[in-house]
């Protein structure tokens, strides 16, 4: 038989054990998914499912999946959903239990996603998306400016400690605003961009300060921030703005790589997204690449807190291919593709790809990750989330920038929240 008659025979033998198909895929912009995206072919050689990506910042994913995907028909066949989502589109995706067996590649083993993570996935005792990114607060400190020695000597003899990386709010404020002051670097790195940004934030203070925002209780979701320690943490957050670069009210992830990693003077600490790791490591695109060290973020008073962004794949039950949608979740959670893509300076949700021995030395953050991990923190998962942050942005930014007292700020937020759940019937 010719060469040719035999590799036209193996084709069909792929495409009638998967079937000549193509998906629909809706997915965040970021690096992660695009260094997905450049192994897509492999995938689509393999199983003869063509797949068409779109990627949206993640306020337009959240738009399009809700406009887009139905009960009974969605432009989907499979959408990534953040955490805070999550309870949004519960009812329309297939738990993960109904997901068909793969044909080419195995069903995901759930025992393999990093356990601070599988449980994003989780809603009302059931697993409806599958958590694809290992997405939380990991912290940068600028390794160039704490190991200087001179710089070392100098904060020694101000604050009666040792020069580091921060271990505490206060440490984060005191170093800083060394550097601040001085003119060498600015002291701090902001979030107050998008709405589900600005809530982090929120939380990542709150939380380190001992009080949560939302609880679910008795059945019904419920404010129980401690207006008192909710306050001091937008105190505090107020001060570090004072050592921020110049647009920091405004600053969102571009503008924030930029103070980071193109301003001569740049920034000296501040949290990343893991994903984004990468190109502040690019030396193409970063002057502080190989300058970095990465921590899990500094202590509140009461406690440490790593806020969780993490993103979970879910395959709408209005679906037509699901087979083939699950086929592609299973591949992109695979093994393989998971240590590929921690090669590229992603992140995966896996366990045995973030704690690789082979990664240790040529990818330091793998290790801070994990140990942030432990102190992983949940934003509010609630259908009205999106109101919610939107109050929560509106009033910490008029806070933190002194546009009004931060306790009128605290009062607002509480306030309007109880109105939003009053309204929900909670």
């Amino acid at each position: 038989m010719k060469k040719a008659a035999v590799l036209a025979i193996l084709a069909l033998m792929t495409l009638a054990v998967v079937g000549a198909e193509t998906i629909n895929v809706l997915l965040w912009d970021d690096p992660y998914p695009k260094a997905l995206q450049q192994m897509l072919p492999e995938f689509e050689k393999a199983t003869g499912i063509t797949v068409n990506i779109e990627m949206l910042q993640p306020p337009q994913v959240y738009t399009k999946t809700a406009v887009a995907v139905g009960k009974d028909s969605s432009d989907y066949d499979l959408v990534a959903m953040d955490e805070g989502n999550i309870p949004i589109f519960s009812s329309l995706m297939t738990p993960f239990s109904e997901w068909p067996t793969g044909k080419v590649y195995p069903k995901v083993d759930v025992k393999s996603v990093t356990p601070a993570m599988l449980d994003v996935g989780m809603w009302e005792g059931r697993l409806v998306g599958l958590p694809i990114n290992g997405n939380l607060y990991v912290w940068m400190t600028r390794k160039d400016l704490i190991e200087n020695p001179q710089y070392q000597k100098d904060f020694k003899a101000k604050y009666g400690y040792a020069l580091g990386v921060p271990k505490t709010y206060q440490a984060m404020l005191d170093m800083g605003t060394f550097f601040n002051d001085r003119g060498i670097a600015a002291g701090f790195g902001p979030f107050n961009g998008g709405p589900a940004g600005v809530l982090g934030e929120a939380i990542f203070m709150w939380e380190g300060y001992g009080t949560s925002f939302i609880d679910f209780k008795n059945g019904k979701y419920k404010v129980v921030l401690d207006k008192k320690k909710a306050t001091e943490g937008m105190e505090f957050y107020k001060k570090l703005m004072k050592i921020s670069p110049k647009g920091a009210e405004t600053m969102a992830h571009v503008e924030r790589q930029a103070a980071f990693a193109a301003d001569p003077k740049g920034v000296f600490s501040m949290f990343i997204w893991p994903a984004q790791i990468a190109a502040y490591e690019d030396p193409d695109k970063s002057l502080v690449a190989g300058k970095i060290i990465y921590s899990a973020p500094p202590a509140g008073p009461a406690k440490t807190a790593a806020v969780r962004g993490t993103w979970a794949l879910g395959i709408p039950v209005a679906s037509k291919q699901k087979q083939a949608a699950a086929e592609f979740a299973y591949w992109w959670a695979s093994k393989d593709i998971a240590e590929r893509l921690v090669e590229a300076n992603t992140v995966p949700a896996r366990t045995d790809a973030l704690t690789d021995p082979r990664f240790a030395a040529s990818k330091p953050w793998l290790a801070a990750i994990a140990e942030s991990m432990k102190y992983a923190t949940s934003r509010p998962r609630l259908k009205e989330i999106p109101q919610i942050q939107d109050v929560v942005k509106k009033y910490w930014i008029m806070g933190i920038t002194g546009q009004m007292p931060c306790a009128s700020a605290v009062d607002a937020i509480v306030n309007e929240t109880n109105a939003i759940l009053a309204k929900a019937g909670y």
